[in-house]
């Protein structure tokens, strides 16, 4: 036994008037929560360890994050080209009926006048 163990055991026996094994029993269990109570203890390379992870958390966050924001920008281009492309189409087909009407129009105007030449 240590000697902190020995003055325990002889204080448990001598003040507690316990028998040899209750106070061998009583400094046993003494120990046992001391040592359950340190081990619940934060240590200074505990804490140094888990600040040191902080930085390379927030950079695989802040990789994340650029990531999703570039997945983001490239899904936004492809939606506002696909809907420039459909504009595109939209303006070449009213542009087509505009054209067949303008082109129907002037075939209207000229048989019209041909008519009333012939007359």
């Amino acid at each position: 036994m240590q000697p902190l163990n020995i003055k325990l055991y002889d204080l448990a026996r001598a003040k507690l008037h316990l028998n040899d094994t209750d106070a061998m029993d009583f400094v046993s269990s003494i120990h046992e929560l001391q040592d359950q109570r340190f081990e619940n203890l934060v240590t200074k390379e505990y804490l140094d360890q888990k600040l040191s992870e902080i930085p390379v958390k927030l950079n695989h966050l802040e990789l994340r994050s650029i990531e999703r924001m570039n997945t983001l920008e490239i899904r936004l281009l492809e939606k506002f080209n696909k809907l420039e492309i459909q504009l595109i189409e939209a303006k070449l087909e009213i542009f087509q009926w505009m054209c067949f009407f303008w082109i129907t129009q002037m075939a209207v105007n000229v048989v019209a006048i041909m008519i009333l030449l012939k007359k």
